[in-house]
Order: structure tokens, then sequence, then C-alpha cells
């Protein structure tokens, strides 16, 4: 198991673009120290986590990834979910970090500068929802994915976003990487749970998927997806009106 979550950590450093010096750097080790651990692939699991931390990697993450398993989402407070709903800035940015985002990039695509970047990070930092380190790196304290309450305070957000998402791809023409499915038919309700059950597997699959690549993957060659699915049994009447019109004479 060791070994594995020391495969997974040298394929993060090549992502980095690290070599075993800048991690013993940043752990104050001497480089041979570094390389013998990760030669042996066998090393205490409280310095696999400093090298996890080192490496601004979750530990749960390595973990998952070697032994292929579910992580399963955390649910934040009612207070923290209302603290990002009060400042929408403030729940994109934590988005973007809990995907992989660095703060460079996010920095770049919307044209913020390190300071304001600093002044954000410290408001998810009073909520507790993040760590900000002295070199401008914020550290997101949920390591698990995160699942936010549908009817909480974040519900407006929530919707909007996801309208706003559906609609911009309905709008646009399918390709290779991107595309509208849907479609309506009479099915039993075993099929109908059956359908649900795989598209549940299908987001945990992409949940995994998506965690490899951040891990092995440089952060310039990755780019943000999103997948939004509604199954549900559908009334017609509830959303469309067939009118035969005025009788003939």
């Amino acid at each position: 198991m060791r070994g594995t979550m020391f495969e997974v950590l040298k394929q993060a450093l090549r992502a980095r673009q690290m070599t075993y010096g800048d991690l013993a750097a940043r752990m104050s080790l001497s480089e041979p120290t570094i390389k013998r651990i990760f030669a042996s692939g066998d090393a205490k699991m409280s310095r696999v986590m400093e090298i996890c931390d080192a490496l601004d990697l979750p530990f749960e993450d390595i973990v998952a990834t070697a032994k292929r398993t579910i992580v399963r989402p955390v649910q934040l407070t009612a207070e923290m979910e209302a603290g990002l709903a009060q400042d929408p800035s403030l729940f994109f940015l934590f988005i973007l970090l809990h995907d992989g985002m660095t703060e460079a990039t996010i920095r770049q695509e919307f044209g913020l500068s390190r300071n304001a970047l600093f002044i954000l990070g410290r408001k998810l930092e009073r909520l507790g929802l993040a760590e900000v380190h002295t070199e401008g790196r914020i550290r997101l304290t949920p390591a698990h994915p995160v699942k936010f309450r549908r009817n909480g305070p974040l519900h407006r957000t929530l919707r909007d976003l996801n309208l706003a998402f559906i609609r911009t791809v309905f709008d646009q023409p399918d390709g290779e990487q991107s595309g509208y499915l849907t479609q309506s038919r009479r099915i039993s309700r075993q099929t109908a749970r059956q359908v649900m059950a795989d598209l549940r597997n299908l987001n945990q699959q992409l949940s995994e998927m998506a965690r490899q690549d951040q891990l092995t993957v440089p952060a310039q060659d990755l780019q943000t997806y999103k997948l939004c699915v509604a199954w549900s049994e559908m009334s017609f009447p509830s959303f469309a009106r067939i009118d035969a019109g005025a009788p003939r004479r």
C-alpha cells in the first residue's frame, strides 16, 4: 500500500515540475534523505503526511488514489454555507480552489492582485474554511469533497449557477468534449432506479478520475468541466400544454 502511495507522490512531483531537492528544501531535510525515502517506498505514516503537506496535497486523496476507494463528501455547517452565500466571490473562490485551480491561475483568469486574493483567503479563513500561509498559499481545510445543502443558504446561488451552465451548453454546438443530451421515455420504476444508480456511479467515477488527474497532470494542462444531470419522473401537464384551439364552425 505505501509503495503505491509513493508512486502517486512521484507522479505528483513530476506534475508540479519539482525535484527531490525542491521537496527537501520545503521539508527542511537533506536531498539524500528524501531520495532514500522515495527509493525505499517505506516510511512512517507521519512522514508521508508531512510530504503531502509540503506538496499541498490532501493525505486522504493520496490514500484514495492508491486504493481507488470511494471518498465520501462532507457537509459544511449551515454557518459556513451562510457565509459563502453572503459573498458570491467567496463561494466561487472556494469552488475553484476545491477543484484544484492554483492561486496563480485564479489571479490570471479573474484579474486579481495578490493582495485581493489574500484578503479573500483571509475571509475564508475566518469562516473556518481555509488556512492562509505567509507566502500567499490558500489551503482549504475541508480535504474531502463537499456536498452543499440543496435547500440551504446557497440554494439560489447553486440553482442559478447550474441553470446558467445548462443554458450555455444548450446554446452551443455539441463536440467531442462537450454536449447536451436529453430524452424522455416511458419506462418501469425498476428501470428508473437502475438509471439513477448508473448516474451515481458515473458521478463517482468522474470524481475519482479528476482526483487522479489533479495529482498527476501539470496544472496548466487541466481544464474545468462540469457535469449537471437531472433525472426524475416527469408529469408533462406540469411543463407543457396541449390546446386544441377554438372549435371549427
